[in-house]
């Protein structure tokens, strides 16, 4: 079994499976700004947002990942309806406090990108219900994050955790949380067992041993682990 059952996963909770007609152009979307609400600039090799993307005040899906962008506008954090903010692969080394800004952000992707820290006012995102933040180089999540109570999915992959964040045992809804390949993984607090919503828990590739796995196992009795 893989990791791959994610977007069934994420259908099953959001029922969602169909999105909307985007624009793929930054300039025609600034020349009609009340009309976008889907704007997609993968991969165009853009090294800088403009603050004038703050006139998509209509915007609630944004994908600008595999660009090479190493910073974010200010702008971007006054899009109020935002949803489905996408910033894979890019060269973000931080996430501004101010994505505090989008109350209404349901779905966030960071991954592939050196971010090392992330803010502690993350955990006002109310409304997040996935975390993709592969690839990073986290040692660990703000504690405020436990506050996320609406949060379903974690994909916290490749990153250089030594013990499962408390943060995490907080998020009392979550479904599904991908710690795989955390190679120096070693420790999983007993305060797992408040993550009673569990239903997938990937430890491939960690320090755990058999008798922690096995504990695992107990304290979920309803939790698939993958190993």
């Amino acid at each position: 079994m893989k990791w791959n059952l994610l977007p069934v996963i994420l259908f099953c909770i959001t029922g969602v499976s169909a999105q909307q007609p985007a624009f793929n152009s930054l300039s025609d979307a600034l020349n009609k700004p009340l009309m976008v609400t889907s704007l997609n600039l993968k991969g165009q090799n853009l090294d800088s947002l403009p603050e004038s993307i703050g006139q998509l005040v209509n915007l609630e899906r944004l994908n600008i990942s595999s660009n090479q962008l190493s910073r974010l506008p200010k702008a971007l954090f006054t899009l109020k309806k935002l949803k489905y903010l996408n910033l894979t692969a890019n060269k973000l080394t931080s996430i501004p406090a101010e994505i505090s800004n989008l109350k209404g952000l349901e779905e966030l992707e960071i991954s592939f990108n050196p971010i090392g820290v992330l803010p502690k006012e993350m955990g006002k995102l109310a409304r997040l219900f996935r975390l993709s933040a592969a690839k990073n180089n986290l040692k660990n999540l703000p504690d405020e994050m436990a506050q996320m109570s609406s949060m379903k999915i974690v994909d916290i992959t490749y990153n250089q955790f030594v013990s499962l964040p408390k943060a995490l045992t907080g998020m009392k809804k979550l479904k599904a949380l991908d710690i795989s390949y955390n190679k120096s993984l070693a420790t999983c607090p007993a305060a797992i067992k408040n993550l009673e919503a569990l239903k997938l828990l990937n430890i491939k590739n960690t320090k755990l041993t058999k008798i922690q796995v096995e504990q695992l196992k107990r304290l979920l009795p309803e939790c698939l682990t993958m190993l």
